[in-house]
């Protein structure tokens, strides 16, 4: 029930968010039903591009795997990768959920349930913890894989956008620009560094120290309050976070072949967008669309509509401005990359998807099956 009114809630922001952009001129459908029907074969290119981005995707997770000795089969692990970007474009904001979906579908959540139905006889203690181990693990993987991803482009993202201020500063004309780009600047360097030291505070006793006296402040003070649950959550998130980093930060000198996966991720990405633009007619320079790559791709992950359709051109339209493109260009070109994403990435991710069919159903009757565990037992502290 939840799922749907979060699907509902997300249609209507994006029909909201459609709407306004249509009536104030900022998207050009006119442009795009013209690159669908006169440029096919660059259409196709883009997702040729955006699937190949997703599959280095994978071998960039696939290297994580190997660096922390999880032993799975690489068919697993792109079946998880596609299926979960496929639900996870249709369901922005449900990082939890997806990342059920991914988990199970490379540790087999399937063979499990078999064992309880043909058995039917409880797991053992042993296997029980073993399970969990590798659940921390994967978890602790993509963890450090999204970071990687987003370090990558910040990196990125602050090389070329100094680059272009400095271009920009250079113009007299453009001396007003410049002092726009500043903020942004400082915002991708703030960024960069804070993900730099990640891997440091996770590790200082006295920050963790820190971090737990003002959970327990907070839930003292919000004690009998809706978001006493709320906080419990977030700073359990939190500390599953520097958790992962202490894990993943002891072997960072082996990370060398997801970070060069990373870099074509992003250099594919880009090149997508800059595609997108030329299929309307229009041109965004390579170099603004590798600055504002990251800003862009932390601003996917925000619940902003179904596949991020409203929200993101507006995102894009303002970032963008910064570099002094045209909001129509900047919000057209980004719709038609994340159409042209949604539809190839999602096809690939249903054909997966009816591959893996039984394995994806054993793992949302898993997931049913602990939440009710869950609720019941807090049904029990309550009654008692």
């Amino acid at each position: 029930m939840k799922t749907l009114i979060k699907f509902i809630v997300l249609f209507l922001f994006s029909a909201i968010a459609v709407y306004f952009l249509l009536h104030q001129k900022i998207i050009d459908i006119n442009a795009l039903k013209k690159a669908f029907d006169n440029n096919k074969s660059l259409i196709l290119l883009i997702a040729i591009i955006q699937i190949f981005v997703c599959l280095f995707m994978t071998l960039r997770y696939f290297s994580l795997l190997k660096i922390f000795k999880i032993k799975t089969d690489f068919q697993n692990v792109l079946a998880a990768t596609f299926v979960s970007n496929g639900v996870g474009q249709w369901m922005p904001g449900s990082m939890a959920f997806i990342e059920v979906i991914r988990i199970g579908l490379m540790i087999g959540a399937d063979k499990n349930l078999n064992q309880k139905i043909e058995d039917k006889k409880e797991i053992e203690v042993k296997e029980n913890l073993a399970e969990l181990a590798l659940k921390s693990k994967l978890a602790a993987v993509s963890i450090i894989d999204r970071l990687i991803g987003i370090l990558v482009m910040l990196g990125f993202g602050f090389i070329v956008s100094t680059f272009v201020y400095f271009q920009i500063s250079s113009n007299i004309n453009m001396s007003e620009n410049a002092n726009s780009l500043k903020g942004f600047l400082v915002l991708i360097l703030f960024l960069f560094i804070s993900i730099i030291m990640l891997p440091f505070l996770a590790k200082s006793k006295v920050f963790r120290k820190i971090l737990s006296r003002f959970e327990r402040l907070f839930l003292v003070l919000f004690k009998k309050s809706f978001l006493n649950k709320i906080i419990r959550k977030l700073f359990h998130e939190i500390n599953s976070l520097l958790d992962a980093i202490v894990l993943g930060s002891s072997k960072l000198y082996l990370f060398w072949k997801p970070v060069i996966y990373s870099i074509i991720c992003v250099l594919l990405s880009c090149l997508g967008l800059y595609l997108s633009s030329l299929a309307l007619s229009s041109k965004i320079p390579f170099e603004v669309i590798l600055a504002t790559i990251s800003v862009l791709s932390i601003a996917s992950l925000l619940p902003i509509g179904i596949a991020g359709v409203g929200g993101m051109q507006i995102i894009a339209a303002i970032v963008f401005s910064l570099f002094l493109i045209s909001p129509q260009v900047a919000s057209s070109s980004q719709l038609l990359q994340t159409s042209v994403n949604l539809l190839a990435v999602s096809a690939v991710g249903i054909l997966f998807a009816r591959l893996s069919a039984k394995q994806i159903r054993a793992i949302l009757l898993s997931r049913k099956n602990q939440q009710l565990i869950e609720s019941k037992k807090t049904s029990d502290i309550t009654d008692a």
